[in-house]
Protein backbone atom coordinates (compact mmCIF):
# COMPACT_ATOMS: atom_id res chain seq x y z
CA UNK A 1 0.00 0.00 0.00
CA UNK A 2 1.46 3.25 -0.97
CA UNK A 3 2.10 6.23 1.59
CA UNK A 4 0.77 9.52 1.67
CA UNK A 5 4.01 10.84 0.65
CA UNK A 6 4.14 8.62 -2.61
CA UNK A 7 0.76 9.43 -3.68
CA UNK A 8 1.50 13.15 -3.64
CA UNK A 9 5.29 12.65 -5.49
CA UNK A 10 3.63 10.52 -8.00
CA UNK A 11 0.92 13.38 -8.42
CA UNK A 12 3.42 15.92 -8.90
CA UNK A 13 5.10 13.47 -11.48
CA UNK A 14 1.60 13.58 -13.53
CA UNK A 15 1.21 17.42 -12.91
CA UNK A 16 4.77 18.04 -13.94
CA UNK A 17 3.68 15.92 -17.34
CA UNK A 18 0.96 17.58 -17.80
CA UNK A 19 2.37 20.98 -17.46
CA UNK A 20 5.25 19.95 -20.12
CA UNK A 21 2.02 18.49 -22.67
CA UNK A 22 0.33 21.82 -22.19
CA UNK A 23 3.72 23.89 -22.87
CA UNK A 24 4.12 21.64 -26.13
CA UNK A 25 0.92 22.47 -27.20
CA UNK A 26 1.50 26.00 -26.39
CA UNK A 27 4.56 26.00 -28.12
CA UNK A 28 2.98 24.07 -31.26
CA UNK A 29 -0.01 26.56 -31.64
CA UNK A 30 2.19 29.49 -31.49
CA UNK A 31 4.63 28.39 -33.81
CA UNK A 32 1.58 27.81 -36.07
CA UNK A 33 0.30 31.28 -35.72
CA UNK A 34 3.74 32.37 -36.93
CA UNK A 35 3.71 30.60 -39.79
CA UNK A 36 0.36 31.14 -41.10
CA UNK A 37 0.75 34.95 -40.17
CA UNK A 38 3.71 35.33 -42.60
CA UNK A 39 2.23 33.01 -45.09
CA UNK A 40 -0.92 35.22 -44.96
CA UNK A 41 1.22 38.22 -46.34
CA UNK A 42 2.82 36.02 -48.69
CA UNK A 43 -0.28 35.00 -50.48
CA UNK A 44 -1.84 38.07 -50.67
CA UNK A 45 1.18 39.15 -52.85
CA UNK A 46 0.70 36.20 -54.81
CA UNK A 47 -3.04 36.64 -55.33
CA UNK A 48 -2.64 40.16 -56.33
CA UNK A 49 -0.13 39.39 -58.95
CA UNK A 50 -1.86 36.41 -60.27
CA UNK A 51 -4.80 38.53 -60.73
CA UNK A 52 -3.21 41.34 -62.74
CA UNK A 53 -1.89 38.16 -64.85
CA UNK A 54 -5.26 36.97 -65.31
CA UNK A 55 -6.64 41.40 -66.16
CA UNK A 56 -4.03 40.92 -68.95
CA UNK A 57 -4.94 37.81 -71.04
CA UNK A 58 -8.73 38.88 -70.38
CA UNK A 59 -7.85 41.82 -72.25
CA UNK A 60 -6.36 39.43 -75.14
CA UNK A 61 -8.39 36.17 -75.01
CA UNK A 62 -9.60 34.36 -77.95
CA UNK A 63 -12.67 32.83 -78.13
CA UNK A 64 -11.51 28.91 -78.58
CA UNK A 65 -10.18 30.05 -74.84
CA UNK A 66 -13.39 30.73 -73.35
CA UNK A 67 -14.32 27.11 -74.59
CA UNK A 68 -11.71 25.62 -72.13
CA UNK A 69 -13.26 27.01 -69.34
CA UNK A 70 -16.85 25.54 -70.75
CA UNK A 71 -15.75 22.63 -70.87
CA UNK A 72 -14.30 21.96 -67.41
CA UNK A 73 -17.04 23.83 -66.40
CA UNK A 74 -19.41 21.42 -67.60
CA UNK A 75 -17.03 18.75 -66.33
CA UNK A 76 -17.12 19.59 -63.25
CA UNK A 77 -21.17 19.52 -62.89
CA UNK A 78 -20.83 15.92 -64.06
CA UNK A 79 -18.81 15.19 -61.11
CA UNK A 80 -21.17 17.09 -59.05
CA UNK A 81 -24.27 15.54 -59.91
CA UNK A 82 -22.49 11.86 -59.34
CA UNK A 83 -21.34 12.74 -56.04
CA UNK A 84 -24.71 13.45 -55.11
CA UNK A 85 -26.15 10.87 -56.98
CA UNK A 86 -24.50 8.85 -54.34
CA UNK A 87 -21.97 7.02 -57.15
CA UNK A 88 -19.23 5.10 -55.20
CA UNK A 89 -16.44 7.28 -54.54
CA UNK A 90 -14.47 4.40 -56.07
CA UNK A 91 -16.26 4.52 -59.88
CA UNK A 92 -16.21 8.46 -59.58
CA UNK A 93 -12.40 8.14 -59.39
CA UNK A 94 -11.43 5.23 -62.04
CA UNK A 95 -13.76 7.70 -64.27
CA UNK A 96 -11.51 10.92 -63.31
CA UNK A 97 -8.36 8.90 -63.64
CA UNK A 98 -9.73 7.44 -67.05
CA UNK A 99 -10.75 11.34 -68.44
CA UNK A 100 -7.22 12.24 -66.70
CA UNK A 101 -5.43 9.85 -69.36
CA UNK A 102 -7.38 11.19 -72.09
CA UNK A 103 -6.83 14.82 -71.95
CA UNK A 104 -3.22 14.28 -71.57
CA UNK A 105 -2.93 11.97 -74.66
CA UNK A 106 -4.36 14.11 -76.72
CA UNK A 107 -2.62 16.81 -75.44
CA UNK A 108 1.14 14.89 -76.37
CA UNK A 109 -0.62 13.49 -79.64
CA UNK A 110 -1.91 16.93 -80.83
CA UNK A 111 2.12 18.97 -80.51
CA UNK A 112 5.07 17.33 -81.73
CA UNK A 113 7.15 19.09 -78.99
CA UNK A 114 10.85 18.51 -79.44
CA UNK A 115 13.68 18.79 -76.84
CA UNK A 116 14.79 22.54 -76.16
CA UNK A 117 17.25 24.72 -74.50
CA UNK A 118 18.77 22.13 -71.28
CA UNK A 119 16.74 19.33 -72.73
CA UNK A 120 18.01 19.59 -75.80
CA UNK A 121 21.12 19.13 -74.51
CA UNK A 122 20.66 16.28 -72.11
CA UNK A 123 18.98 14.59 -75.05
CA UNK A 124 21.05 14.88 -77.54
CA UNK A 125 24.33 14.17 -75.39
CA UNK A 126 22.41 10.61 -74.12
CA UNK A 127 23.85 9.33 -77.39
CA UNK A 128 26.99 9.50 -76.38
CA UNK A 129 26.13 7.81 -73.20
CA UNK A 130 25.12 5.20 -75.45
CA UNK A 131 28.57 5.05 -77.40
CA UNK A 132 30.38 4.74 -74.01
CA UNK A 133 31.76 8.34 -74.06
CA UNK A 134 31.53 9.84 -70.64
CA UNK A 135 33.53 12.87 -71.01
CA UNK A 136 30.67 15.40 -70.79
CA UNK A 137 30.42 14.30 -67.33
CA UNK A 138 34.07 15.31 -66.21
CA UNK A 139 36.50 17.99 -65.88
CA UNK A 140 34.81 21.17 -66.66
CA UNK A 141 31.90 19.99 -69.38
CA UNK A 142 28.13 20.95 -68.65
CA UNK A 143 27.12 17.95 -66.79
CA UNK A 144 30.60 18.17 -65.04
CA UNK A 145 29.63 21.90 -63.48
CA UNK A 146 25.58 20.56 -62.93
CA UNK A 147 26.14 16.95 -62.20
CA UNK A 148 22.71 16.84 -60.64
CA UNK A 149 21.41 16.60 -64.60
CA UNK A 150 23.18 12.98 -64.81
CA UNK A 151 20.40 10.64 -64.38
CA UNK A 152 18.12 12.54 -66.78
CA UNK A 153 21.08 11.88 -69.72
CA UNK A 154 21.31 8.28 -68.39
CA UNK A 155 17.71 8.05 -68.34
CA UNK A 156 16.54 9.35 -71.75
CA UNK A 157 19.72 6.96 -72.71
CA UNK A 158 18.33 4.11 -71.90
CA UNK A 159 14.75 5.43 -73.35
CA UNK A 160 17.23 5.59 -76.82
CA UNK A 161 18.55 2.55 -76.39
CA UNK A 162 15.37 0.08 -75.85
CA UNK A 163 12.60 2.09 -77.93
CA UNK A 164 12.14 2.89 -81.20
CA UNK A 165 10.89 6.21 -80.94
CA UNK A 166 12.03 7.46 -77.92
CA UNK A 167 10.74 11.00 -77.84
CA UNK A 168 6.88 9.49 -77.97
CA UNK A 169 7.65 7.23 -75.33
CA UNK A 170 9.23 9.83 -73.00
CA UNK A 171 5.69 11.54 -73.67
CA UNK A 172 3.78 8.65 -72.98
CA UNK A 173 5.39 7.88 -69.72
CA UNK A 174 5.16 11.79 -68.73
CA UNK A 175 1.03 11.14 -69.09
CA UNK A 176 1.55 7.98 -67.35
CA UNK A 177 3.23 9.79 -64.61
CA UNK A 178 1.25 12.74 -64.69
CA UNK A 179 -2.28 10.59 -64.41
CA UNK A 180 -0.62 8.61 -60.91
CA UNK A 181 -0.08 11.81 -59.24
CA UNK A 182 -3.96 12.37 -59.51
CA UNK A 183 -4.36 9.44 -58.43
CA UNK A 184 -1.68 9.91 -55.29
CA UNK A 185 -3.83 13.66 -55.09
CA UNK A 186 -6.86 11.66 -54.23
CA UNK A 187 -5.27 9.73 -51.09
CA UNK A 188 -3.18 12.49 -50.13
CA UNK A 189 -6.24 14.96 -49.57
CA UNK A 190 -8.44 12.08 -48.46
CA UNK A 191 -6.44 11.57 -45.96
CA UNK A 192 -5.09 15.06 -44.95
CA UNK A 193 -8.50 16.07 -44.77
CA UNK A 194 -10.54 13.23 -43.98
CA UNK A 195 -13.09 12.97 -46.43
CA UNK A 196 -13.48 10.90 -49.79
CA UNK A 197 -15.50 13.55 -51.56
CA UNK A 198 -12.62 16.14 -50.81
CA UNK A 199 -10.55 13.73 -52.33
CA UNK A 200 -12.45 13.38 -55.74
CA UNK A 201 -12.66 17.14 -56.12
CA UNK A 202 -9.10 17.38 -55.48
CA UNK A 203 -8.25 14.23 -58.22
CA UNK A 204 -10.94 16.40 -60.44
CA UNK A 205 -8.68 19.52 -60.24
CA UNK A 206 -5.64 17.92 -60.70
CA UNK A 207 -6.95 16.14 -64.05
CA UNK A 208 -7.71 19.50 -65.74
CA UNK A 209 -4.59 21.24 -63.85
CA UNK A 210 -3.01 23.13 -66.87
CA UNK A 211 0.83 22.50 -65.85
CA UNK A 212 0.86 19.05 -64.96
CA UNK A 213 -1.00 18.73 -68.21
CA UNK A 214 1.02 20.53 -70.25
CA UNK A 215 4.39 19.79 -68.93
CA UNK A 216 3.45 16.05 -70.36
CA UNK A 217 5.07 17.35 -73.63
CA UNK A 218 7.82 18.71 -71.92
CA UNK A 219 10.91 16.37 -71.76
CA UNK A 220 11.91 17.46 -68.27
CA UNK A 221 12.80 15.85 -65.07
CA UNK A 222 9.97 17.15 -63.19
CA UNK A 223 7.55 15.37 -64.44
CA UNK A 224 9.29 11.61 -63.31
CA UNK A 225 10.08 12.90 -59.99
CA UNK A 226 6.17 14.70 -58.73
CA UNK A 227 4.84 11.38 -58.48
CA UNK A 228 7.28 9.86 -56.11
CA UNK A 229 7.62 13.06 -54.07
CA UNK A 230 3.42 12.97 -53.09
CA UNK A 231 4.20 9.20 -52.82
CA UNK A 232 6.76 10.15 -50.45
CA UNK A 233 4.13 12.49 -48.39
CA UNK A 234 1.24 10.19 -48.89
CA UNK A 235 3.66 7.65 -46.88
CA UNK A 236 4.46 9.97 -43.90
CA UNK A 237 0.96 10.94 -43.81
CA UNK A 238 0.19 7.17 -43.42
CA UNK A 239 3.44 7.39 -40.04
CA UNK A 240 1.69 10.38 -38.68
CA UNK A 241 -1.74 9.30 -38.25
CA UNK A 242 -0.53 6.05 -37.16
CA UNK A 243 -1.60 4.45 -40.46
CA UNK A 244 1.62 2.56 -40.32
CA UNK A 245 4.96 1.82 -38.33
CA UNK A 246 7.22 3.86 -37.53
CA UNK A 247 9.99 2.14 -39.85
CA UNK A 248 7.71 2.39 -43.23
CA UNK A 249 9.52 6.19 -43.08
CA UNK A 250 11.95 4.15 -44.96
CA UNK A 251 9.85 4.26 -47.52
CA UNK A 252 8.82 7.82 -47.74
CA UNK A 253 12.43 8.99 -47.58
CA UNK A 254 13.47 6.09 -50.29
CA UNK A 255 10.43 7.62 -52.78
CA UNK A 256 11.60 11.05 -52.21
CA UNK A 257 15.25 10.54 -52.89
CA UNK A 258 14.28 8.38 -56.13
CA UNK A 259 12.53 11.70 -56.75
CA UNK A 260 15.49 13.68 -56.09
CA UNK A 261 17.73 12.10 -58.76
CA UNK A 262 15.05 13.80 -61.58
CA UNK A 263 14.53 17.25 -60.11
CA UNK A 264 17.35 17.69 -57.19
CA UNK A 265 15.64 19.78 -55.27
CA UNK A 266 14.13 17.06 -52.38
CA UNK A 267 16.05 18.16 -49.82
CA UNK A 268 13.40 21.13 -49.25
CA UNK A 269 11.16 18.50 -48.32
CA UNK A 270 13.32 16.43 -45.91
CA UNK A 271 13.97 19.79 -43.93
CA UNK A 272 10.18 19.78 -43.67
CA UNK A 273 9.42 16.79 -42.92
CA UNK A 274 12.17 16.96 -39.92
CA UNK A 275 10.67 20.27 -38.69
CA UNK A 276 6.94 18.18 -38.75
CA UNK A 277 8.17 15.71 -36.50
CA UNK A 278 10.42 17.80 -34.20
CA UNK A 279 6.85 20.04 -33.58
CA UNK A 280 4.05 18.03 -34.24
CA UNK A 281 4.76 14.44 -33.77
CA UNK A 282 3.56 13.24 -31.03
CA UNK A 283 5.80 11.04 -29.69
CA UNK A 284 8.43 10.64 -26.92
CA UNK A 285 11.85 11.45 -27.95
CA UNK A 286 13.57 8.61 -28.78
CA UNK A 287 10.65 7.75 -31.39
CA UNK A 288 11.11 11.30 -33.14
CA UNK A 289 14.66 10.47 -32.93
CA UNK A 290 14.43 7.53 -34.69
CA UNK A 291 11.67 9.01 -37.26
CA UNK A 292 14.15 11.24 -38.07
CA UNK A 293 16.99 8.77 -39.04
CA UNK A 294 14.71 6.66 -41.28
CA UNK A 295 13.76 9.65 -43.18
CA UNK A 296 17.81 11.07 -43.23
CA UNK A 297 19.26 8.01 -43.38
CA UNK A 298 17.06 6.39 -46.39
CA UNK A 299 17.30 9.62 -48.28
CA UNK A 300 20.71 10.01 -47.69
CA UNK A 301 22.42 6.51 -48.59
CA UNK A 302 20.92 5.37 -51.94
CA UNK A 303 21.85 9.00 -53.47
CA UNK A 304 25.74 8.46 -51.91
CA UNK A 305 25.47 4.35 -53.06
CA UNK A 306 24.48 5.72 -56.68
CA UNK A 307 26.49 8.31 -56.97
CA UNK A 308 29.65 6.47 -55.45
CA UNK A 309 28.44 3.61 -58.23
CA UNK A 310 28.80 6.26 -61.03
CA UNK A 311 32.28 7.18 -60.19
CA UNK A 312 33.30 4.07 -59.34
CA UNK A 313 31.63 2.90 -62.98
CA UNK A 314 34.10 6.14 -64.32
CA UNK A 315 30.94 7.60 -65.57
CA UNK A 316 31.07 10.54 -63.83
CA UNK A 317 33.97 12.53 -61.74
CA UNK A 318 31.86 14.41 -59.30
CA UNK A 319 29.09 13.89 -56.46
CA UNK A 320 25.95 14.04 -57.53
CA UNK A 321 25.20 16.99 -55.73
CA UNK A 322 28.69 19.12 -56.00
CA UNK A 323 30.11 19.65 -59.36
CA UNK A 324 33.10 21.47 -60.76
CA UNK A 325 31.31 24.78 -60.86
CA UNK A 326 30.57 26.51 -57.20
CA UNK A 327 26.44 26.68 -55.96
CA UNK A 328 27.09 30.16 -55.54
CA UNK A 329 27.53 31.17 -59.24
CA UNK A 330 23.17 30.33 -59.24
CA UNK A 331 23.23 32.68 -56.21
CA UNK A 332 24.62 34.91 -58.05
CA UNK A 333 22.58 35.54 -60.96
CA UNK A 334 19.55 35.45 -58.04
CA UNK A 335 20.59 38.44 -57.00
CA UNK A 336 20.89 40.43 -60.06
CA UNK A 337 19.21 44.04 -59.89
CA UNK A 338 18.67 44.42 -63.58
CA UNK A 339 17.54 40.65 -64.54
CA UNK A 340 15.25 40.42 -61.01
CA UNK A 341 17.39 37.24 -60.10
CA UNK A 342 17.01 35.56 -63.83
CA UNK A 343 19.40 34.12 -65.56
CA UNK A 344 21.37 36.78 -67.41
CA UNK A 345 24.90 36.80 -69.37
CA UNK A 346 26.75 39.39 -67.06
CA UNK A 347 26.84 37.18 -64.44
CA UNK A 348 27.37 33.74 -66.40
CA UNK A 349 30.48 35.13 -67.83
CA UNK A 350 31.91 35.30 -64.66
CA UNK A 351 32.53 31.46 -65.45
CA UNK A 352 35.18 32.07 -68.13
CA UNK A 353 36.34 35.04 -66.80
CA UNK A 354 38.27 32.55 -64.12
CA UNK A 355 38.70 29.94 -66.08
CA UNK A 356 36.84 27.98 -64.55
CA UNK A 357 38.52 27.39 -61.22
CA UNK A 358 36.21 26.82 -58.45
CA UNK A 359 37.73 28.66 -55.63
CA UNK A 360 38.28 31.34 -57.52
CA UNK A 361 34.58 32.02 -59.10
CA UNK A 362 33.17 30.65 -55.72
CA UNK A 363 35.43 33.80 -53.62
CA UNK A 364 34.40 36.27 -57.02
CA UNK A 365 30.52 35.26 -56.70
CA UNK A 366 30.34 35.64 -52.91
CA UNK A 367 32.06 39.27 -52.86
CA UNK A 368 29.74 40.33 -55.64
CA UNK A 369 26.58 39.44 -54.28
CA UNK A 370 27.79 40.76 -50.21
CA UNK A 371 28.59 43.98 -52.07
CA UNK A 372 24.95 43.80 -54.16
CA UNK A 373 23.00 43.53 -51.26
CA UNK A 374 24.88 45.70 -48.74
CA UNK A 375 25.03 48.64 -51.38
CA UNK A 376 21.82 48.37 -51.85
CA UNK A 377 18.93 50.62 -50.03
CA UNK A 378 16.41 48.55 -47.95
CA UNK A 379 13.86 50.16 -50.34
CA UNK A 380 15.62 48.36 -53.33
CA UNK A 381 16.42 45.03 -51.31
CA UNK A 382 12.39 44.85 -50.83
CA UNK A 383 11.69 46.21 -54.51
CA UNK A 384 13.77 43.23 -55.60
CA UNK A 385 13.18 40.62 -53.75
CA UNK A 386 8.99 41.27 -53.72
CA UNK A 387 9.10 41.41 -57.34
CA UNK A 388 11.40 38.11 -57.42
CA UNK A 389 8.94 36.20 -54.92
CA UNK A 390 5.71 37.27 -56.91
CA UNK A 391 7.52 36.83 -60.28
CA UNK A 392 8.18 33.00 -59.35
CA UNK A 393 4.69 31.89 -58.31
CA UNK A 394 2.60 34.35 -61.17
CA UNK A 395 2.24 31.92 -63.93
CA UNK A 396 -0.71 29.81 -64.01
CA UNK A 397 0.75 27.67 -66.08
CA UNK A 398 4.62 27.67 -64.79
CA UNK A 399 5.21 28.22 -68.83
CA UNK A 400 4.30 25.04 -69.57
CA UNK A 401 3.18 26.29 -72.81
CA UNK A 402 5.90 27.65 -73.41
CA UNK A 403 8.58 25.22 -73.23
CA UNK A 404 5.99 22.93 -75.04
CA UNK A 405 5.58 24.59 -78.15
CA UNK A 406 9.18 26.36 -77.97
CA UNK A 407 11.06 26.21 -81.63
CA UNK A 408 7.75 24.39 -82.96
CA UNK A 409 6.76 25.33 -86.70
CA UNK A 410 3.08 26.09 -86.74
CA UNK A 411 2.98 22.40 -88.70
CA UNK A 412 3.65 20.76 -85.66
CA UNK A 413 1.32 22.21 -83.22
CA UNK A 414 -1.85 20.92 -84.19
CA UNK A 415 -3.66 22.14 -80.61
CA UNK A 416 -2.20 25.88 -80.21
CA UNK A 417 -2.94 26.21 -76.33
CA UNK A 418 0.16 28.96 -76.42
CA UNK A 419 -2.75 31.26 -77.60
CA UNK A 420 -5.90 29.47 -76.60
CA UNK A 421 -5.58 28.20 -72.91
CA UNK A 422 -3.93 31.56 -71.39
CA UNK A 423 -7.16 32.90 -69.98
CA UNK A 424 -8.18 29.30 -68.59
CA UNK A 425 -5.06 28.60 -67.18
CA UNK A 426 -4.60 31.67 -65.52
CA UNK A 427 -7.83 31.49 -64.41
CA UNK A 428 -7.39 28.41 -63.03
CA UNK A 429 -4.27 28.74 -60.73
CA UNK A 430 -6.30 32.33 -59.08
CA UNK A 431 -8.83 29.88 -57.65
CA UNK A 432 -6.41 27.62 -56.01
CA UNK A 433 -4.12 30.78 -55.24
CA UNK A 434 -7.07 32.44 -53.68
CA UNK A 435 -8.70 29.75 -51.66
CA UNK A 436 -5.27 28.77 -50.34
CA UNK A 437 -5.11 32.51 -49.06
CA UNK A 438 -8.61 32.07 -47.57
CA UNK A 439 -7.96 28.94 -46.05
CA UNK A 440 -5.24 30.64 -44.08
CA UNK A 441 -8.10 32.03 -42.20
CA UNK A 442 -9.69 28.84 -41.29
CA UNK A 443 -7.88 28.52 -37.44
CA UNK A 444 -9.22 25.18 -36.99
CA UNK A 445 -7.18 23.47 -39.66
CA UNK A 446 -3.72 24.87 -39.16
CA UNK A 447 -4.20 24.66 -35.35
CA UNK A 448 -6.63 21.36 -35.31
CA UNK A 449 -5.64 19.73 -38.05
CA UNK A 450 -1.65 20.46 -37.88
CA UNK A 451 -0.66 17.72 -41.15
CA UNK A 452 -1.82 21.04 -43.03
CA UNK A 453 1.06 22.96 -41.58
CA UNK A 454 3.70 20.29 -43.66
CA UNK A 455 2.55 21.96 -46.77
CA UNK A 456 3.30 25.17 -45.65
CA UNK A 457 6.52 23.96 -44.49
CA UNK A 458 6.84 22.45 -48.14
CA UNK A 459 5.93 25.93 -49.59
CA UNK A 460 8.02 28.10 -47.24
CA UNK A 461 11.11 26.24 -47.78
CA UNK A 462 10.85 26.13 -51.48
CA UNK A 463 10.21 29.94 -51.62
CA UNK A 464 13.04 30.69 -49.23
CA UNK A 465 14.94 28.28 -51.88
CA UNK A 466 13.71 30.55 -54.99
CA UNK A 467 14.73 33.92 -53.40
CA UNK A 468 18.02 32.95 -52.55
CA UNK A 469 19.15 31.13 -56.29
CA UNK A 470 18.42 31.71 -60.12
CA UNK A 471 14.43 32.08 -60.79
CA UNK A 472 12.63 30.87 -63.38
CA UNK A 473 8.94 29.97 -64.12
CA UNK A 474 9.70 26.19 -64.18
CA UNK A 475 11.67 25.92 -61.17
CA UNK A 476 8.10 25.98 -58.90
CA UNK A 477 6.72 23.25 -61.22
CA UNK A 478 7.84 20.58 -58.71
CA UNK A 479 5.70 21.82 -56.37
CA UNK A 480 2.87 22.76 -58.27
CA UNK A 481 0.76 20.10 -56.56
CA UNK A 482 0.82 21.96 -52.91
CA UNK A 483 -2.12 24.07 -55.18
CA UNK A 484 -4.53 21.32 -55.17
CA UNK A 485 -4.14 20.37 -51.65
CA UNK A 486 -3.89 23.57 -49.72
CA UNK A 487 -7.50 25.00 -51.06
CA UNK A 488 -9.30 22.01 -49.12
CA UNK A 489 -8.44 23.96 -45.74
CA UNK A 490 -10.56 26.54 -46.76
CA UNK A 491 -13.44 24.36 -45.07
CA UNK A 492 -14.94 22.04 -42.10
CA UNK A 493 -15.54 18.25 -43.58
CA UNK A 494 -18.04 18.76 -46.08
CA UNK A 495 -19.89 21.49 -45.55
CA UNK A 496 -20.69 22.23 -48.72
CA UNK A 497 -21.63 18.76 -49.68
CA UNK A 498 -24.63 17.85 -47.30
CA UNK A 499 -25.09 14.50 -49.48
CA UNK A 500 -21.87 13.30 -48.45
CA UNK A 501 -22.67 11.40 -45.29
CA UNK A 502 -24.33 8.89 -47.54
CA UNK A 503 -20.77 8.36 -49.05
CA UNK A 504 -19.33 6.78 -46.14
CA UNK A 505 -17.36 9.98 -45.20
CA UNK A 506 -14.94 9.29 -42.31
CA UNK A 507 -13.38 12.18 -40.07
CA UNK A 508 -10.21 10.98 -39.13
CA UNK A 509 -7.47 12.67 -36.48
CA UNK A 510 -4.45 13.61 -37.65
CA UNK A 511 -2.74 13.01 -34.51
CA UNK A 512 -4.24 9.75 -32.91
CA UNK A 513 -5.46 6.82 -34.54
CA UNK A 514 -9.16 7.82 -33.20
CA UNK A 515 -12.10 7.94 -35.83
CA UNK A 516 -15.39 9.56 -35.98
CA UNK A 517 -18.03 8.91 -38.37
CA UNK A 518 -19.60 12.00 -39.52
Amino acid sequence: MQTKQEVTNIREVQLGFLKIKNSIGTFQDGFSRFVNITLKLLFLLIVFTTYDELKDQYKDVEKQGLYFIVFFLLCGLVTYIALKKNIKTNKILVAIITFSLIIRLIWIWSIDSIPVSDFAGMYERSQLVLEGDYYIFKGNHYYARFPHLTIIVLYFAVIRRFFTYPLITIKIINVLCSTVSVILIYFIVKEVFGSKVKGIWASFIAAIYPPIILYTAVYCGENMAIPFYLLSVYFFILVIKGKKPLKFLFFSALSLTIGNFFRMVAPVVVIAYIMYLLIYFEKSIKEKAVAIIYIVGAFIIPLILVSTLLRVSTITEFNLWKGSESSWTSILKGTNFDSWGRWNEEDARIVDKYNDDYEDIENACKEIVKERLTTASYRQLAEFYIRKYTGQWRNGDFSGVFWATLDLEEEGIRLNLFENSDMYNQLMYVIVITTTYIGLFNKRQYLKNKLVNLFYFIFCGYGLLFLITESQDRYSFIVCWLFLILPFSIFEGNKFFPFAKKLEEEKISTYSNEKVIS
